[in-house]
């Protein structure tokens, strides 16, 4: 069986700064990949990458079996959808438009929306709690709003494969937990999701797999069980914790040692 993702020795350098340092690993047709790792890591690099927002200097991502760079633009379009939530400012849009131009890559007309159209944004919104916002202006929307926004819009381009950087940062549990159900019912679906989390105990509990990065080299990847464990919160987040598994829902429990600040320290502050 063709992967759908094979990223085989990738690197990525910014002048004189390595980002990602010879990343190797493979994601199949109905998993969800959890890409975890400190700030400044490679995340986000990662994905960028296999979005084509970055051409790596060395090394080869292939998709379905084929050279990412060989597709045409709009073919990629309908192969890998991203959210990379970079999105410039400066102009207000309603937030269904934002969700349409999800389906751009699929539409027929060019200057108006057809009604299959404007029923996948509306079923992107719904399945994220967020249909209440379909005429709000994007712009007035608080910070984990937006986020929801553009999660519906890379899931209304109806790729196989979905890149989502942080998709629940900003957001409460509440809404944590609808994305993160959302993404494990794709994959159920067949579609292959490779997301970026900092929330550990989310991501083990909703990944197939884990991909960990520190300093742009990959330092542990498996099965989450295999992955979360007190020496790579140590080693990788310089946190000591203790970490419990439940047994019957395979989700861990992080409980961090933390040192409490003696008040002596605090002299510019007070």
């Amino acid at each position: 069986m063709v992967c759908s993702i094979v990223v085989s020795g990738v690197t990525v350098r910014f002048e004189s700064s390595v980002v990602l340092d010879g990343v190797i690993f493979s994601v199949n047709r109905g998993e969800v990949l959890g890409v975890l790792g400190p700030n400044g890591s490679g995340k986000t690099t990662l994905l960028r990458s296999i979005a084509r927002a970055i051409n790596p200097t060395s090394g080869e991502i292939l998709v379905f079996g084929r050279p990412a760079w060989d597709y045409t633009e709009e073919e990629y379009s309908k192969v890998v959808s991203a959210m990379l939530p970079n999105w410039p400012g400066g102009f207000s849009m309603k937030t269904y438009e934002i969700v349409l131009m999800g389906c751009r890559n699929r539409s027929r007309n060019f200057w108006w929306e057809e009604e299959e159209e404007l029923e996948v944004a509306k079923e992107a919104l719904q399945l994220l709690g967020a249909l209440d916002l379909f005429e709000r202006d994007f712009d007035k929307l608080s910070s984990g709003e937006q986020r929801k926004v553009l999660i519906a819009k890379s899931l209304a381009q109806r790729t196989n494969i979905i890149l989502l950087d942080e998709p629940v940062a900003y957001l409460d549990i509440k809404h944590k937990l609808e994305v993160m159900n959302v993404l494990r019912t794709l994959a159920e679906l067949g579609k292959t999701v490779v997301v970026s989390l900092h929330e550990l105990e989310l991501a083990s509990g909703y990944c197939d797999k884990l991909l960990v990065l520190n300093r742009g080299k990959i330092v542990a990847a498996g099965e989450p069980r295999s992955v979360i464990s007190e020496d790579l919160l140590r080693e990788v987040y310089g946190v000591e914790a203790e970490v419990k598994w439940d047994g019957d829902h395979n989700y861990p429990l992080i409980i961090p040692k933390t040192k409490k600040i003696p008040k002596e320290e605090i002299v510019c502050l007070r």
